[in-house]
């Protein structure tokens, strides 16, 4: 009881950080847009994928593995002996890759717009990776012991120095009027810098796992410790959570390797595609912003999932699962309706411009089946029912550089939009059907949605007239469009509750998992009796 006491403990502290740190990622990004336009954005984000792809491996896929294989040993010192031949395994894959992308930089720059000067840009950030060993084996190691703390301050404090030091660079860069090419070099070097900061903090920790004498148990010759098996489970296992986490993220590089080349074959200048690309970008933090929200609240039980496997207890397992799918859905619908009914005024305050509108309202709508696939594939993983996800999410990710090919010549960036919700489809279908079916039996699923549909409609058309009439009585610069919007919010929030009530579309214990949502629930009640 105890121990599961600690894992629970644990896991909320992991999801708080997590939390956190996601805002952070997604909020930097609107000053540094203000701060170097839609052609300097353009730079950072084009390299960005190749940043955010390791800190994912680097922060949940091969930490989590870590600390699975941790669990499974019998005493601390198989445990550590384990870990370390993991670590050098983590230690030759770094140096690939960090080869790879250094003296590859070049040919890699030419890909992503043909463009050169993007090459010191992956070079600052292709530091990084060397650092991957540290923080992976430090971090796995500790959750694997339960001790959670080293993986949250590492991780908070290396988001906080990153995201000061791009800041910093992107203001500094603006004052001493750097190009745009020495700004990215600058500002993704935080990366590198921030990684240096944590390992500092996880030293003493790394040192400890890897040194000390553990020969005998070399000696035992067990087959799970060959190095070939442990290889296939790190790539295996570990690349399943990395990939997942990193969805969105593959699918950005899709965009960084394709866009701004497509854009120019379908007769834009060059610097008018690189400021476009810039403008489509601005459609990550939203999103990301989105997810945030509806996966934190919506997956607030799915902790819980794997321990009802273990101890069989398939009923709870149901009910948890039936919470966090109808919550999440409930979220993610109505979240992607009302950022698409405020738009116009969304993207002038936070980017200073209406530039996009329309790419940004499809783009939004990845919001939807993004986060219902980590939804179902978090509880995929919990039945151990993942295989073959990982083939489907490089499907996906061939299907979207296909789309792009396809749709953007012709359409721009609205095509880009569409390309990542069409490839995100084949995801979100796999995971549905791999899920059991006595999970999905009697969820109400249909009449969920449909009410959730007309409730979002009703919404998304009262905060799209408070928008307008905003427009109208107070203009559309952009402390006007700030005004309005927060008018437009506070009206479609209101008539969101209210129709929540009225339709009785969440039961108590749905309502429970929302911060204070049983007091919301017992004052909705208390005004109906």
């Amino acid at each position: 009881m105890k121990k599961s006491n600690s894992m629970m403990a644990g896991a909320g502290i992991l999801a708080l950080t997590g939390i956190i740190a996601k805002i952070l990622s997604a909020l930097y990004r609107i000053p540094l847009q203000n701060m170097v336009g839609n052609t300097g954005f353009y730079v950072y984000q084009q390299v960005y994928p190749i940043y955010g792809i390791g800190m994912v491996f680097a922060l949940s896929g091969w930490p989590l593995f870590v600390s699975k294989v941790v669990s499974e040993q019998p005493d601390e010192e198989h445990a550590k002996f384990v870990v370390r031949r993991i670590g050098w395994l983590l230690v030759i894959i770094s140096l690939i890759i960090f080869g790879a992308l250094f003296f590859g930089a070049s040919g890699l720059a030419v890909i992503m717009g043909g463009n050169v000067q993007l090459q010191p840009v992956i070079q600052s950030v292709s530091w990084m990776f060397l650092l991957m060993p540290i923080l992976t084996i430090t971090r796995g190691y500790s959750q694997g012991q339960l001790n959670m703390l080293p993986t949250s301050i590492s991780q908070i404090v290396e988001q906080v120095v990153r995201v000061a030091i791009i800041v910093f660079f992107a203001a500094w860069a603006v004052e001493h009027n750097w190009s745009i090419y020495q700004m990215g070099t600058w500002t993704m070097a935080g990366a590198p810098i921030a990684a240096v900061v944590a390992s500092i903090l996880l030293l003493k920790q790394y040192r400890s796992i890897m040194t000390g004498d553990l020969g005998l148990i070399a000696k035992e010759q067990r087959p799970e410790f060959a190095w070939r098996h442990l290889l296939r489970r790190l790539l295996n296992e570990g690349g399943i959570v990395a990939m997942l986490a990193a969805m969105l993220v593959f699918f950005q590089l899709m965009d960084s390797v394709s866009l701004k080349n497509l854009l120019v074959a379908g007769g834009m200048g060059n610097a008018l595609a690189e400021a476009t690309k810039g403008v489509y970008d601005r459609g990550q933090p939203l999103v990301q912003l989105g997810m945030v929200v509806a996966t934190s609240i919506g997956t607030a039980l799915l902790p819980n999932l794997r321990g009802y496997v273990i101890t069989k207890k398939f009923k709870d397992f149901k009910r948890d699962f039936s919470i966090s799918v109808r919550i999440s859905s409930v979220l993610a619908v109505s979240l992607t309706g009302g950022m698409i009914a405020v738009m116009p005024q969304l993207n002038q305050m936070l980017f200073g411009s209406r530039q996009g509108d329309l790419a940004l309202m499809i783009y939004a709508l990845a919001i939807i089946p993004a986060t219902m696939i980590m939804v179902l594939a978090a509880a995929l993983q919990s039945l151990d029912r993942t295989k073959g996800l990982m083939t489907i999410i490089f499907a996906s990710m061939l299907l979207k550089f296909g789309l792009n090919w396809l749709l953007v010549p012709a359409f721009g960036i609205v095509g880009a939009s569409w390309a990542t919700i069409i490839g995100l489809l084949p995801i979100f279908g796999f995971v549905i059907y791999k899920i059991p079916r006595v999970f999905w039996q009697n969820l109400g699923l249909g009449v969920l949605e449909l009410k959730v549909a007309g409730i979002t409609l009703l919404m998304m058309a009262s905060a799209f007239v408070a928008g307008h009439f905003g427009d109208f009585i107070f203009g559309v610069s952009r402390g006007a469009s700030s005004l309005t919007l927060v008018g437009a919010i506070i009206v479609g929030a209101i008539v969101f509750v209210a129709l929540l009530h009225v339709t009785k579309l969440l039961n108590q214990d749905e309502w429970a998992v929302f911060p204070k949502g049983d007091r919301l629930y017992q004052l909705l009640n208390e005004k109906r009796k």
